[in-house]
C-alpha cells in the first residue's frame, strides 16, 4: 500500500500588518516531511510505503498571501496527480487557522481538502491531524474519515496524536470501512490564554474526551478550541467524533452532542491561567519577587499566535525601572530585522549604539540603545526546531544588568536550546522576558514565578474587545447567550 504524505501550518492573525509570503514558510520535501509527521516507523512496520508531497511552515504570522498559497497547494495536488493511480489514502496535518487573502472562504485546509477531493472523489480514505486552535466545519468533516486535533495547550502531546492518528489509519487502511466525523459546532470564542489544557475547564472536556474514546464504538474524538485572531465564518470552538464503523454513527452523534453540551455548560470556566495581570502590575510583581528565575510573558505581542514580536512597551517600563534589585534581565526576544542584520557581524566586546524597534506602530517606537555586543547567533523555533532562520544578537545595555537579543525574526524563546543557539546560558538569568501568551513548559517548569502581562498589541487578549463580523452570533463571550 502507498499513502501520500504531507503539512501545512499557519496561523493567520489578521491584525499583523505584514503578510505571510512564500519565504517566511519554512519549506519542507523528501524525508524531511515524513520526519515532520512524526510517522516513519509506523508506516515502515505495516509495510506501507509514504509519498512526501510538502511540509510547509509558516507558523504564525499575518494572513498568507495568495501567491504562496497558490504555490503550497499545488505542491499537494500535484503529488495527487503523479500518484492517483497507486495512492491507497492520504494522511495529512493541516494546521487549520489559515486565512488566504482573495481565498473564497479565507481557510487554506479547507481549499486544500477540497481539491484532492475534486480530483480523487469522496471515498479515497483521509486522515488529518489539527491543533486545537483551529477551525473546522461541516464540509471538512465530510470530506474526512478521520479528524482528529492535540489534546494538549501548549502542545506536549502532539507526536502522540499524530502517532494515534496513523495508527487508527493504517487499521482503517486494513480494514476499509465507509466512516466520516460527526461535527458539531460550539458557540464559544475564547483564546488558547483562556483553555490551557493543565486547568479547568480543559481538564473536565478532555478527560470526558479521553473517556468517550476509550470506548470500542468510537475511533477518536476532539473539542477544537477554535482560533480567534482572524473574523471568518469558521471560527468558534468544534467537537469532532469519529464512529468506529458505519453502524456506530448514531452512538457518534449522541456522543458529540453529549460534549458540545458539556463544553457549553462550562463556558465562564474559561480564565486566563495563572497570573495575569495589566502590565504595570504585572512587571512590579516580577521585579520585586524575590526568587529566580521569574518570567514576564508579553502577551500582546505574542509570536506564537502571530505578533510581530517588535513591540518594545516592556523593554521601555525596564528601561525607566530605578531599582531592579540586582536582577540580571534578558528580553528574548525583539524583533527587528533591519538592526539585527546590521549587528549580525559585529564581534562579542563591540560598543554598539542603536535605535531599536520596528516602527511599525507606536507599541513598537524605537528606543535609543548604547551597550556592548555579548553573544552573536542563530534562531530556532521551539519544539527542538534546529533549522535556523535568521541571526540574532545579544548586547548588554550600559551601565545596566540588561541583555536585549536582538533578531531578525519574531521567535518565542521557550527552551533551552534556543537560548544556546543564540549564543547565551539560559540559566545566567533572574528576569527572562517573552513573546509568548500563556507560559511554555520549560519555562514553567523553571519559573519560581511567572506572570502574563496584558500588554496591547496584535495578540490582545482579551477577546471581547475584537470586533467581528462574520463569525456565527451569538458567540460566548463576544455575546451574552
Amino acid at each position: 500500500m502507498k499513502v501520500l504524505i504531507g503539512g501545512f501550518v499557519a496561523e493567520s492573525n489578521a491584525r499583523v500588518k505584514k503578510p505571510c509570503a512564500l519565504q517566511d514558510f519554512m519549506m519542507k520535501t523528501g524525508d524531511d516531511v515524513v520526519d515532520a509527521l512524526y510517522v516513519r516507523d509506523l508506516f515502515e512496520e505495516a509495510g506501507i510505503e509514504v509519498i512526501p508531497t510538502i511540509y510547509a511552515d509558516g507558523r504564525a504570522g499575518g494572513r498568507v498571501t495568495r501567491e504562496a498559497f497558490d504555490f503550497i497547494l499545488e505542491q499537494f495536488l500535484n503529488g495527487v496527480r503523479e500518484h492517483i493511480d497507486e495512492i491507497d489514502g492520504m494522511f495529512f496535518f493541516l494546521h487549520g487557522a489559515s486565512n488566504v487573502l482573495g481565498l473564497e472562504g479565507g481557510s487554506g485546509e479547507h481549499t486544500i481538502i477540497r481539491e484532492i477531493r475534486k480530483l480523487v472523489g469522496p471515498y479515497l480514505p483521509i486522515a488529518m491531524v489539527m491543533d486545537p486552535h483551529g477551525n473546522l466545519s461541516q464540509e471538512q468533516a465530510d470530506n474526512c474519515q478521520i479528524i482528529r486535533t492535540f489534546r494538549h495547550s501548549p502542545h506536549t502531546d502532539r507526536p502522540d496524536c499524530h502517532r494515534l492518528v496513523a495508527k487508527l489509519f493504517i487499521d482503517l487502511l486494513n480494514n476499509r470501512r465507509d466512516i466520516h466525523p460527526v461535527y458539531r459546532k460550539v458557540p464559544i470564542l475564547v483564546g488558547g490564554e483562556r483553555s490551557v489544557s493543565l486547568d479547568e475547564p480543559m481538564v473536565s472536556i478532555n478527560k470526558l474526551l479521553d473517556e468517550i474514546e476509550a470506548d470500542p464504538r468510537i475511533l477518536c474524538c476532539s473539542y477544537h478550541i477554535g482560533y480567534v485572531r482572524h473574523d471568518n465564518a469558521k471560527c468558534g470552538a468544534s467537537v469532532i467524533v469519529v464512529p468506529q464503523t458505519e453502524n456506530d454513527r448514531a452512538y457518534a452523534e449522541e456522543k458529540a452532542d453529549q460534549i458540545a453540551a458539556f463544553a457549553w455548560s462550562k463556558r465562564r470556566e474559561f480564565h486566563f491561567t495563572g497570573n495575569a495581570l495589566e502590565p504595570e502590575d504585572a512587571f512590579q510583581q516580577a521585579v520585586d519577587y524575590p526568587q529566580s528565575p521569574v518570567v514576564i510573558t508579553d502577551s500582546g505581542d505574542n509570536c506564537t499566535a502571530g505578533g510581530p514580536g517588535c513591540n518594545t512597551t516592556i523593554l521601555k517600563q525596564c528601561l525607566a525601572t530605578k531599582d531592579l534589585h540586582g536582577k540580571r534581565v534578558v528580553f528574548a526576544c525583539i524583533a527587528d530585522a533591519e538592526t539585527a542584520l546590521a549587528l549580525k557581524d559585529k564581534q562579542p566586546g563591540t560598543h554598539v549604539s542603536v535605535e531599536l524597534g520596528a516602527n511599525l506602530d507606536e507599541l513598537s517606537a524605537k528606543v535609543h540603545l548604547e551597550g556592548t555586543v555579548k553573544a552573536t547567533g542563530e534562531l530556532h523555533h521551539h519544539y527542538g526546531e534546529t533549522l535556523s532562520v535568521g541571526t540574532c544578537t545579544t548586547i548588554t545595555l550600559d551601565g545596566t544588568t540588561i541583555d536585549v537579543i536582538i533578531a531578525e525574526k519574531a521567535v518565542s524563546f521557550a527552551e533551552d536550546q534556543q537560548y544556546t543557539a543564540a549564543g547565551l546560558n539560559l540559566f545566567d538569568y533572574d528576569l527572562i522576558i517573552v513573546k509568548q501568551g500563556y507560559i511554555y513548559p520549560r519555562l514553567k517548569e523553571l519559573a519560581k514565578f511567572s506572570v502574563m502581562s496584558l500588554t496591547d498589541g496584535a495578540t490582545n487578549q482579551r477577546t471581547e474587545k475584537i470586533q467581528y463580523r462574520t463569525i456565527l452570533r451569538p458567540m460566548y463571550p463576544i455575546d451574552e447567550i
